[in-house]
């Protein structure tokens, strides 16, 4: 009898033991979800949002679903996310930082409690605002722009954007750009704007000279203007 019910014991523990290592077995990635590859579905119409590094920019690589998948409408990006609605499902390509991928890449760049972020992504075939998310204005050349390194926001303003593609933009080293800088009660004040090469006073407004290095420079930022200087500048 005792050796019956050693029997059964040891029976019980050969079942069970596959279980357990079945349990205990590592979880294999999901098609669609390999490294630099994100898999997000809206199933049943409903909004989802997928975790994600979108800090070096999203494009979409694959469409899964029979309801197209238009970037702004029923997908997009946000900080360390993507989200879909509306029955799109796809997977989305991700990125690395700085680095050139094959068509446009589709990110979000946010100025938190009215700072300045930047963004780091590749801009050499132009940058364009695609969807702004925050209610205080999104502004190029204002509160937002972008240089060799990437698109920088500010003042609250937070928006998708899209780099390279079909940006609307030919060249990252625009042409000149003319930006007016006042100085207002002598305060010291930051034009934010790209500039590539440098920056030229061409029309003094305030009757302080404005002197270059003293109440005046620029930096790749933009210009700053300081001690009653006003003036229009150009930037390049």
């Amino acid at each position: 009898m005792r050796a019956r019910v050693t029997r059964v014991l040891f029976a019980g523990l050969a079942v069970a033991l596959p279980a357990s290592a079945q349990d205990a077995a590592p979880a294999m990635a999901a098609a669609g979800n390999q490294p630099a590859t994100v898999r997000c579905e809206s199933n049943k119409g409903r909004p989802r949002t997928c975790p994600a590094d979108t800090r070096g920019g999203v494009r979409l690589v694959r469409q899964l679903s029979r309801s197209p998948c238009v970037e702004g409408e029923n997908w997009g990006v946000r900080e360390g996310e993507i989200w879909v609605k509306a029955g799109c499902r796809a997977d989305f390509g991700l990125a690395e930082i700085g680095a050139v991928t094959p068509g446009p890449a589709f990110f979000a760049c946010e100025s938190k409690s009215a700072g300045r972020t930047h963004c780091k992504v590749s801009t050499r075939e132009g940058v364009e605002l695609v969807r702004q998310l925050s209610k205080s204005a999104c502004i190029q050349h204002s509160t937002w722009g972008y240089d060799r390194n990437g698109v920088w926001v500010s003042q609250g303003c937070r928006a998708e954007f899209r780099a390279g593609g079909e940006a609307q933009v030919a060249n990252v080293e625009q042409g000149p750009q003319a930006v007016r800088c006042e100085s207002d009660r002598g305060r010291e004040r930051r034009c934010e704007v790209g500039v590539w090469k440098g920056a030229q006073l061409t029309r003094q407004l305030s009757k302080t000279p404005c002197v270059e290095g003293h109440n005046w420079g620029w930096d790749q930022r933009g210009v700053w203007v300081s001690r009653g200087c006003r003036a229009e500048f150009v930037v390049w």
